[in-house]
């Protein structure tokens, strides 16, 4: 099997750079189980080869998947991007034999070829499996502060200390963590408080949350996380004045707070071993 990483191929941009930086280690954790080769063009891949495309913004390579599918019979394409659903129609994704795309939404779940994938965490990851009592901080929030919702995150939360609080004036903008920084943060967190996306529910925030240890405390509009990933062990909020709530309760009381890591640690192990075979079953290699 081939893997093309086509998100900045085709052409330069911020987002294509951004998941070439940002969305390997991620991708790769998901492909862990199957062999393949990474190639840097198709032209010298035999017609019948087994391809897996990596990419983002797609409809800027129109050609370039315009002559793909007029030479390839076994494509499948992880689409990483794209939170509204804009870029592709099911017409598109009927050229490949199968689609796996990040950032889930109920209008493509009638499509038997295709699956929903988790958008993950951002490269960088280092876990330092620090037992749940013995870190520093009862929470963090590190990004930017965009809507109310974010505003009373900090305001509701502020006096429960020590926490860490590192705010953003945009994406990736000035103040903005390094990855070790960051995850350093994370590793030494009992809760994270995690808002819902600037366009979609999901947020790098929670897998890199439960990639640490740190138990989430999670805005779930419209039960996104309910349907997406079912008997999820988090801790959903309406208003951000309940995470003060959860969070004084459960430090209270020592031993249920190590159960409570310790089955959030193990949903999350779980979760990803299935979906790993799942993702393996469905290339058949």
């Amino acid at each position: 099997m081939k893997l093309l990483w086509n998100t900045n191929n085709q052409a330069l941009t911020f987002w294509g750079n951004y998941h070439q930086k940002n969305s390997k280690m991620w991708i790769y954790e998901l492909l862990e189980n199957i062999s393949f080769e990474e190639i840097n063009n198709l032209t010298n891949v035999d017609n019948d080869e087994k391809i897996i495309i990596v990419d983002s913004e797609v409809p800027n390579k129109k050609n370039f998947y315009l002559n793909a599918f007029k030479k390839f019979k076994n494509l499948y394409l992880m689409h990483l991007g794209d939170e509204g659903g804009r870029e592709c129609s099911d017409i598109f994704y009927s050229n490949f034999k199968y689609v796996f795309r990040t950032f889930h939404l109920n209008k493509f779940s009638k499509n038997k070829n295709m699956l929903s994938i988790p958008i993950g965490y951002k490269n960088g990851l280092d876990k330092k499996n620090i037992k749940i009592l013995d870190k520093e901080y009862l929470w963090s929030f590190m990004g930017t502060v965009h809507g109310a919702s974010r505003f009373d995150l900090i305001h509701q939360n502020e006096d429960i200390k020590p926490n860490f609080i590192n705010i953003t004036k945009k994406f990736g903008g000035e103040n903005t963590l390094s990855s070790q920084d960051y995850y350093n943060v994370l590793n030494n967190c009992i809760f994270s408080l995690v808002p819902h996306g600037y366009f979609h529910p999901e947020t790098y925030r929670l897998y890199e949350s439960l990639e640490c240890g740190s138990i989430p405390i999670i805005e779930n509009p419209h039960n996104f996380f309910n349907n997406f990933l079912p008997n999820n062990p988090f801790y959903s909020i309406s208003i951000w004045s309940e995470a003060k709530d959860i969070i004084k309760k459960i430090c209270e009381d020592e031993k249920k707070l190590d159960e409570i890591s310790v089955k959030s640690n193990l949903w999350w192990t779980e979760y990803k071993k299935e979906l790993k075979n799942k993702i393996k079953g469905i290339l058949n290699v």
